[in-house]
């Protein structure tokens, strides 16, 4: 192999990791043009949601049949009763301590009941609304998480990995990707300074459970029940997106450092206090179903299959 091919290929064979984020980047936004337009035609933000997770769990597997030789189970999604249980836990979890925060900002006086959500007027059913927004959680859990953790990080780690010391590799990755986890986030209304660094140390939070197991169950139980008890269940901005037919409805009105503000829970000191329990129950969990905390082998290992992808 010539000085100049070492660029683009890696002793294994596969083109580098580097080049594979770019092309699966470039696939995705190739895939959500069609699914975009579509969306646009039939009308509503659910499914331009939709249109999006279609188009980067598309890309991934592509991406990973084309450049990165894996099937796309290899990211995290070799789906079995463990899976399932893993993002219970995770659903159970996140709602606890989005629970836990809603009920201290109501004891603060920090946020002001102000009714329920099938009370307010709406030519479509309460029920319907309600159900759309809550798929639009799940879908915005399951593909932000599978592009986020399993195709990003994991070609982060495999791109720093020397052959020697993976949890090196492991931590630098969950960095870079969280910042990008981020980033991602700033477009969004209201977003605050205080939103980003919530946003970037739930991306470390999330990313935890799939560096130890390899697996994104867990990560995405969290990240779902984290956006959906929020938006669906109290009424609350989910990074400054308000969803108007929760179930209950609040509205903050204390001080925007402990609600949020127009941002949400995300752009508090509880947010951040949040997100430090929830990687401690986390952990904590890990623990007790008998894992290491350190960054899985399988973060590193070859392709399971050269001739299998599904």
């Amino acid at each position: 192999m010539t000085p100049f091919q070492t660029i683009f290929v890696s002793p294994d064979g596969r083109i580098r990791a580097g080049w594979r984020l770019l092309m699966q980047l470039v696939l995705a936004a190739l895939f959500y043009i069609p699914f975009a337009l579509v969306a646009s035609q039939l009308g509503g933000q659910n499914l331009q949601i939709i249109a999006g997770g279609l188009a980067i769990t598309l890309s991934i597997w592509v991406a990973g049949i084309a450049f990165d030789k894996r099937p796309i189970r290899d990211f995290g999604l070799r789906v079995d009763a463990q899976w399932w249980r893993d993002c219970l836990a995770g659903i159970v979890m996140a709602t606890l301590v989005m629970s836990l925060i809603v009920l201290f900002q109501w004891l603060m006086g920090w946020i002001e009941f102000t009714g329920f959500g099938w009370d307010r007027s709406s030519q479509r059913s309460f029920v319907v609304v309600l159900g759309g927004y809550v798929l639009a959680m799940a879908v915005v859990g399951f593909y932000e998480e599978l592009w986020s953790r399993g195709y990003q990080l994991r070609n982060l780690t495999e791109g720093f990995y020397n052959g020697q010391n993976r949890n090196v590799a492991g931590l630098s990755a969950i960095g870079i990707s969280s910042l990008a986890f981020g980033v991602l986030h700033i477009g969004n209304p209201n977003i605050t300074l205080l939103g980003i660094v919530v946003i970037i140390l739930a991306g470390a939070m999330m990313a935890l459970p799939y560096v130890v197991t390899g697996q994104l169950g867990l990560s995405v139980g969290l990240h779902f029940a984290w956006n959906a008890i929020q938006g669906a269940l109290y009424g609350l901005p989910v990074s400054g997106i308000r969803f108007r037919q929760s179930v209950l409805q609040f509205e903050p009105t204390g001080p925007e450092l402990w609600t949020g503000g127009r941002f949400g829970p995300e752009g508090s000191i509880l947010g951040v206090a949040g997100v430090l329990l929830l990687m401690l129950m986390t952990a904590a969990l890990l623990r007790y179903r008998g894992y290491r905390i350190t960054v899985s082998d399988s973060l590193v290992c070859p392709p399971s299959s050269r001739d299998t992808y599904d």
